[in-house]
């Protein structure tokens, strides 16, 4: 699928409710600094493990992630090994920590058409080389020659805007872009996806081949990445392969489990860079279902986990047995996909007004307080309303739909829709004028409409049930058909290359996350043009905007963009649920600056005495 754009950035986290929340719910409707900063004053070395979320697992090494692999939590994971020319997130902020960075702030001149970055001088290799622009050099003919394999490519962004590169020093580079771009967007949505590589161990296309200059051609780089993609895919040799080896971050890998995933990383003894690691190592672990995680949890096995959501009254028992409790916010977006391309009810979603009126029944506070506990945030446009981002819009901050069941009918009645068998509206007036159904509606059309949503998470269950109650009140039939997470990747992930035959689709935690490689939520991914997870939505008036985003200098341009998507609804917005609720011992300091894009950062960990 990679070559349609990222896949859809998940956190497949198993919530729970409470039994009976659903219907109840129906009733209902029916009417800091950065952590980096940290310095202990005391601390012994030791071993942290954390646990990842349930479903999730580390099975891709290579700092160029493939699509099945494109996560928040896999890029933190590889980020402790190689370290990212900008690292995303700066303490529980969202943006850039340059402390964190190998990179310098860039410098932006010739109206935004040329970048010149300098590399602090500080890194170096594990090997003891030095880590300079050679190893940029080495990453963009590396990204040139697979970018269409990639998760995180999407064409004409990088490498395709960069007409070309220049090295004038070991420590700086100069990108001269094809034509001006916003150096905000540019910042955290393009120089966040370069890695410097270990071009002198990884510049080889074959085990038994020396490394030398192979990726100086583009045939050669393709050889090269084909051999580092096929050592990546190899996950049992994951702990024994020099490839990986060859690091310049804070950990390297020790041991792998191919068959449970599990995985631990030791420091590395000679890293240079800011912020040495406390710890001897970290392990990651990860697990089927909440309740073992649970167990591992309460044995003392897991230094930092996760209450699953059903199980949240075990909150005082760990706060009374040596453990903090917390919440961790993620940058992200809550949003149930909406098609534009099946016959049956594109027709009907190309009209705003009953986009509209489909965002008056989505009751986000009841949802977040009775199916959430309060552990998530509300959306109301391309991003949540997360505290202090500037990259929110100020309008974004409060809801331009509230949930109303009565102006939701009054815009279906305004426009033609009444009352029909069974409660149902039906089109009374079809044709194209202002109080009309809209075009391509059929006279008599019900406004009936399949929901497929992800099974599993009874807290969903309840959300969408509430809004087919609401929905049945208004005069819309929602026929609510519950799938896997896999087949709902299957029928969905890839519309409208295959056949569309549902009309909304819902997840369990939010539509799409923000991280490592998109720090500025734009929504070009999401809703700009040929987009491959907004079921088809092309606006171009929301595309302009789009492109405005990343063109002109400044947030005022991304503001007008999420305003503009935030009120013309191209998916239903829908609360977008906490990462997790971290369970964590007492004795392990230096994480409560949680970062807004699932990294862990066991770097800045450590033990208090």
């Amino acid at each position: 699928m990679s070559e349609h754009g990222p896949v859809r950035r998940r956190l497949p986290v198993v919530r729970c409710a409470l039994l009976g929340l659903v219907i109840s719910l129906a009733a209902t409707t029916s009417g800091v600094a950065g952590a980096s900063a940290a310095t202990p004053k005391a601390t012994h070395r030791g071993i942290a493990t954390y646990a990842l979320p349930v479903g999730d697992d580390f099975s891709w090494i290579l700092p160029l992630e493939n699509a099945a692999n494109y996560y928040d939590y896999e890029e933190g994971i590889v980020g402790t090994m190689w370290r990212p020319l900008y690292f995303a997130g700066d303490g529980s902020r969202t943006g850039i920590d340059y402390h964190l960075s190998i990179g310098e702030r860039p410098v932006y001149s010739d109206g935004d058409r040329t970048v010149t970055v300098k590399m602090t001088k500080a890194y170096k290799w594990s090997d003891g080389m030095k880590v300079t622009s050679e190893d940029v050099k080495f990453f963009f003919q590396l990204y040139a020659a697979g970018k269409s394999t990639l998760g995180n490519y999407l064409p004409g962004e990088m490498p395709d805007d960069v007409a070309s590169v220049s090295y004038p020093g070991p420590y700086e580079f100069v990108l001269h872009l094809k034509r001006a771009y916003n150096p905000t967007w540019f910042t955290g949505n393009q120089l966040t996806w370069i890695y410097p590589l270990p071009a002198q161990t990884w510049d080889k296309t074959c085990t038994a081949c020396a490394a030398g200059k192979a990726a100086t051609t583009p045939s050669g780089a393709k050889a090269v990445f084909k051999y580092l993609f096929t050592q990546s895919k190899k996950l049992p040799t994951y702990a024994t392969n020099p490839l990986w080896k060859t690091v310049d971050g804070p950990f390297v890998i020790d041991t792998f489990d191919a068959v449970t995933y599990a995985a631990s990383f030791t420091a590395n003894t000679k890293y240079t860079g800011p912020t040495p690691p406390h710890l001897a190592g970290y392990d990651i672990r990860s697990y089927t279902t909440g309740t073992a995680e649970l167990d591992a949890l309460r044995s003392g096995t897991i230094t930092f986990g996760y209450l699953p959501f059903g199980s949240l009254k075990e909150t005082s028992y760990f706060e009374s047995h040596g453990y903090t409790v917390k919440a961790w916010h993620v940058f992200a977006q809550g949003a149930v996909e909406l098609n534009y391309t099946n016959k049956t009810w594109a027709p009907l979603f190309k009209q705003l007004y009953i986009r509209k009126a489909l965002q008056h029944l989505v009751d986000e506070q009841l949802y977040i307080s009775r199916t959430m506990d309060g552990y998530g945030l509300p959306t109301y446009g391309p991003v949540e309303d997360y505290p202090g981002s500037t990259y929110v819009s100020p309008a974004l901050r409060k809801d331009p739909y509230p949930y109303d069941i009565a102006a939701a009918k009054t815009l279906l009645t305004d426009h033609g829709w009444a009352a029909g068998p069974g409660g149902v509206d039906v089109c009374r007036h079809p044709g194209a004028g202002a109080h009309d159904c809209g075009a391509g509606i059929a006279k008599g059309k019900r406004l009936s409409l399949l929901f497929l949503y992800e099974t599993g998470t009874t807290s969903l269950l309840a959300q969408v049930s509430a809004f087919q109650s609401a929905a049945k009140n208004a005069g819309v039939d929602v026929t609510l058909d519950g799938q896997t997470l896999t087949t709902l990747d299957s029928v969905a992930g890839t519309c409208p290359t295959s056949p569309c035959n549902w009309a909304l689709v819902g997840y369990s935690l939010y539509f799409w996350g923000f991280g490592q490689y998109t720090i500025v939520p734009t929504a070009a991914q999401e809703f700009g043009a040929g987009n491959y997870y907004g079921g088809g939505y092309d606006d171009p008036t929301a595309q302009h905007l789009i492109l405005d985003a990343r063109e002109v200098p400044g947030l005022t341009s991304l503001y007008a963009d999420e305003d503009y998507l935030s009120k013309n609804v191209p998916a239903l917005w829908w609360p977008a649920a906490d990462n997790q609720i971290v369970v964590v011992k007492d004795t392990l300091k230096g994480w409560q600056h949680l970062n807004p894009y699932q990294d862990y950062l066991p770097a800045a960990w450590y033990f208090a005495r």
